[in-house]
């Protein structure tokens, strides 16, 4: 909850530009698990790999499976665990579509409390938290900012440090993407 919204759970996430580091989606979110959603009497707990789940957690699909019908992108919450057969059941929102997975399918799940500024685009929120190190130096790109600061409807605050914010905005992405389109293009036309 957020102070001044009477008490209200403000529509949040945390952008991260980096999965790895202290302040990348990986520790962000084990450490935000632990307090948001931790384990207790009652909960189920399921591990697969090094990824651990709960009961309640907020977890984003990581590939499209058009088997399961969801899609790179697409988050919701673990609504039941079934530790004898390593399964869960996540409840998908806005449309609380229930979709089980089996023990190979959730392999395509991680945490969703904190998601990386690339994982973003094509969201919105209420509010936007971007932490900002210089340790993120290899993702500090103008767009990347844009980015996460246009998936906020209402307030984007970055922690971290000016000099990080001072880098993104000053770096523009200047890397062309390498593919074969305009050759294959040029031959169909000439063909």
């Amino acid at each position: 909850t957020a102070p001044g919204h009477g008490g209200k759970d403000l529509d949040f996430r945390i952008f991260s530009p980096m999965t790895r580091g202290s302040l990348g989606t990986l520790s962000l979110n084990r450490e935000i698990q632990d307090i948001h959603n931790p384990m207790g009497p009652g909960k189920a707990q399921l591990t697969v790999g090094q990824r651990v789940f709960r009961t309640g957690d907020r977890v984003i699909h990581r590939k499209n499976n058009y088997d399961l019908g969801v899609f790179n992108g697409d988050i919701g919450i673990i609504d039941r665990i079934n530790t004898m057969d390593i399964s869960c059941t996540v409840r998908f929102l806005p449309d609380n579509r229930l979709v089980d997975y089996q023990q190979t399918d959730i392999l395509e799940l991680d945490l969703a409390y904190a998601i990386t500024i690339h994982k973003s685009q094509g969201s919105e929120f209420e509010v936007v938290i971007i932490p900002l190190l210089t340790q993120h130096f290899k993702m500090l790109f103008r767009n990347l900012i844009y980015t996460g600061i246009t998936r906020a409807r209402k307030l984007a605050v970055f922690v971290g440090t000016r000099r990080a914010l001072g880098m993104a905005v000053g770096n523009q992405d200047i890397s062309r993407r390498q593919t074969a389109l305009q050759v294959l293009l040029s031959k169909e036309v000439n063909v």
